[in-house]
């Protein structure tokens, strides 16, 4: 039996929509990243910009999978100090905006980051330390650090003359900064995003010095 020509116009419809759906589940990619992200406020008085936060994690999360090929379905604390002095209090380095320390990113008050426009990258780059340590991967600081800053770009304070500071602490902390992100940025100069990928994949099949031996291998051909 036929249906009535309006049944039949709404019956088209329908099936259309389905095989939209269905095209675009096809042909639009489904986010590699799945935080998992607990927040811890420091004090009853300090809100957070949750919006914001996730918004940078989740975009974060996307670049270092794209470029590492590592996996960042990882769970997370976010632990947010309402000022210096409770970010001090748990040994963090007064100069430091930021710290990952065994699955928990520990934030300076997240407005004032916000304020000095770093937040998004600061946040970011404590990110990729999590992927890495949740992956397993273990790589030489200098590396982790210098390709932190490779891949979200901080601006690392300026050393002043070693003579007239008496942190040495600070300045040698931010001389090793320095280096490793000189290092990183030549070992990775001209390279595509599939190079360090492969790079990644490689350093948790074999190791980071036998990756970076063969890496070294290609670039100089």
């Amino acid at each position: 039996m036929n249906l009535p020509v309006e049944d039949e116009y709404h019956c088209n419809k329908r099936h259309l929509a389905l095989v939209t759906v269905i095209f675009l589940l096809i042909i639009i990619p489904t986010p590699v990243w799945c935080l998992n992200v607990t927040y811890i406020v420091l004090s009853h008085q300090l809100s957070y910009p949750q919006f914001e936060i996730e918004q940078y994690l989740n975009k974060a999360a996307d670049t270092i999978h794209y470029y590492t090929g590592l996996n960042t379905e990882i769970n997370i604390r976010i632990i947010l100090h309402p000022d210096s002095l409770s970010f001090n209090n748990h040994a963090f380095p007064s100069w430091s905006a930021a710290v990952y320390r065994k699955g928990e990113i520990h934030l300076r008050n997240p407005y004032l980051l916000l304020k000095k426009g770093i937040f998004k990258n600061i946040l970011s780059h404590e990110l990729f330390h999590a992927v890495v340590h949740q992956n397993g991967l273990f790589l030489p600081q200098w590396f982790e650090e210098g390709f932190a800053y490779f891949l979200f770009p901080t601006s690392i304070p300026k050393l002043n003359d070693k003579r007239y500071d008496a942190d040495f602490f600070k300045l040698e902390s931010l001389e090793f900064y320095n280096n490793s992100y000189i290092m990183v940025k030549k070992l990775m100069r001209e390279k595509s995003q599939k190079e360090i990928r492969d790079f990644f994949l490689f350093c948790q099949e074999v190791g980071f010095y036998s990756a970076l031996s063969q890496f070294s291998q290609v670039s100089a051909y």
